[in-house]
């Protein structure tokens, strides 16, 4: 048995570790594969994605690398790319261009403050706070709602292959308590875009990235049920910003989804994704 991991990072961009870094770890930890997917550029200056002059090399030492470990380890050319209307999609030509075996469509930013600026959710405490007061006057409830509103846009218009923490607008809500989770509201904005996702065959990830610290997981467990449920195609990931970060609580979240009544994770083999079986310990292959 063995892992996989769709979704990392390297030096690209806000990675920590050369691209070559994370394969041999990945070979070290005996995982079947490794997806490279570096944020993709954005037409502004950022401190966390990829500048869009190193995007030619990022795709070269991908190719590079799969060469290089061919017989050892399949190594994956992707990229994260945010969804911003008018602005960038997996359908840009910068992106389509690029030979990738797949895309993780990510929500980072959410429209502009008042500067101009794109405002990145998951940034900092103070940055998040500034961008819900400067676009939505306070009210939680409305940045949650463009929020789903955005993904289902992406859904429909740049399909990824994968979305990428398909709920992540959560992520201070544990330390400021800016919305209850457990309200009807919320939870038929989740399924409605779940059931987006079942109809149009995008995998959603299990994102480990914060499984440890804040004991987060991207989208959580309360909607393992819905997976199951709309048989939304899975795979686990652990945004890896660090070589250590592999497989980041992978077997705890694996046997969170068979005890969710999940037993299938979808895997990227001979240029398809494909439903593989899994146990705690990795996955059947």
């Amino acid at each position: 048995m063995r892992w996989t991991n769709y979704h990392g990072h390297c030096n690209y961009c806000d990675g920590q570790g050369r691209i070559e870094d994370y394969v041999i770890k990945a070979l070290e930890l005996n995982m079947a594969a490794i997806g490279i997917s570096s944020h993709a550029p954005v037409p502004f200056t950022t401190d966390w994605t990829m500048p869009g002059d190193k995007l030619q090399a990022y795709l070269h030492e991908v190719d590079d690398l799969k060469e290089k470990y061919k017989g050892q380890i399949k190594v994956l050319k992707a990229l994260e790319v945010d969804f911003i209307p008018d602005v960038l999609s997996t359908a840009h030509e910068s992106i389509s261009s690029g030979e990738l075996d797949y895309t993780v469509g990510s929500i980072h930013f959410m429209d502009q403050l008042n500067d101009g600026t794109h405002w990145a959710i998951d940034g900092p405490a103070d940055e998040f706070q500034l961008g819900l007061k400067e676009i939505f006057e306070d009210d939680m409830k409305q940045a949650v709602l463009r929020f789903y509103e955005l993904t289902r846009e992406m859904i429909r218009t740049a399909k990824p292959d994968i979305i990428g923490h398909m709920d992540k607008i959560k992520m201070h809500n544990k330390t400021f308590n800016l919305f209850d989770e457990k309200e009807q509201w919320y939870k038929d904005e989740v399924r409605k875009t779940m059931a987006l996702l079942a109809q149009e065959g995008v995998i959603v990830e299990i994102n480990t990235k914060a499984f440890y610290r804040p004991e987060l997981l991207f989208p959580g467990p309360e909607h393992f049920s819905l997976l199951k449920e709309l048989n939304i195609p899975v795979t686990i990931n652990s945004d890896a910003h660090h070589p250590d970060k592999l497989i980041n609580g992978f077997e705890e979240v694996a046997q969170m989804l068979k005890e969710a009544g999940i037993h299938h994770l979808h895997e990227f083999i001979d240029g398809k994704w494909q439903a593989v079986e899994f146990e705690k310990e990795g996955i059947l292959l």
